[in-house]
């Protein structure tokens, strides 16, 4: 399996896409750490997501806290230290978000956003880059949001936040390349989550018509987190069906 004797992280991983990561990691021999902000969430939360994932036959272990605070980001990463002895893998998935015009923002919301979609990140980061840089290995993926490739009217905040993934996306692939650390991205198109759920904003701007699942977004993390994306560092990946480019007409350019 490609993750035999890898330690994983996965934040914001007690439903959605975050616990389809979690899940299919352990599926492949992963260690994983499980986190989301408190015991008890609505709709699952760490310590469920951790309890399938070991009657599964894999190892699997809860850390409960909020990222975007310093020490219980801090906490959650020496979880994977203090339960496996080290941490590999880092998916940062943990993301909230709101949608209404900027000026009708509350500072609670704007803060809210802001503080768990990038500088949380940024914690998970700087918590887990002196453990992989001691290895001399590691490989970080942020989640990123085709949002974060093309900015769109009533997500400015959710936007500016996720453009600000994908810039310490790349200065930390720069950081750390000599202590052999991959850092990417993922941009993932509108995914049906409990996060989101519009079903009719699901797939009618995408290329292809037809919805982004939970296991799109986990096939491109898992190859970016796994020794065949090696010699790939500083690069984001739109799972998105080309929702941030100009829609193709709904009719053929050609016939044949």
């Amino acid at each position: 399996m490609r993750f035999d004797g890898k330690v994983a992280v996965v934040t914001g991983s007690g439903q959605g896409i975050g616990k389809a990561v979690a899940m299919a990691l352990a599926a492949e021999g992963a260690k994983v750490v499980t986190n989301n902000r408190k015991a008890g969430t609505p709709g699952g939360d760490a310590a469920t997501v951790a309890a399938e994932i070991r009657a599964g036959g894999g190892e699997a272990v809860p850390a409960f806290g909020s990222v975007s605070d310093y020490k219980e980001a801090q906490k959650v990463i020496q979880t994977a230290v203090s339960s496996y002895g080290r941490i590999d893998i880092l998916v940062n998935n943990a993301g909230i978000l709101f949608r209404s015009p900027l000026i009708n923002s509350t500072e609670e919301q704007i803060r809210a956003v802001i503080d768990v979609n990038i500088v949380g990140c940024i914690y998970c980061c700087q918590h887990a880059i002196p453990y992989m840089a001691r290895q001399k290995y590691g490989k970080i993926v942020n989640m990123s949001s085709g949002a974060g490739l093309q900015g769109e009217a009533m997500l400015s905040v959710y936007s500016a936040s996720k453009y600000a993934v994908l810039g310490l996306t790349e200065a930390l692939a720069a950081e750390l390349a000599y202590y052999n650390i991959n850092v990417n991205a993922i941009c993932p198109g509108i995914v049906r989550t409990a996060m989101n759920s519009r079903p009719g904003m699901i797939y009618t701007n995408n290329f292809f018509r037809r919805e982004i699942t939970a296991k799109d977004i986990v096939a491109g993390v898992l190859f970016l987190a796994s020794d065949e994306a090696r010699n790939v560092t500083a690069c984001w990946f739109p799972i998105s069906a080309g929702v941030e480019k100009k829609l193709p007409s709904p009719e053929p350019y050609f016939t044949i």
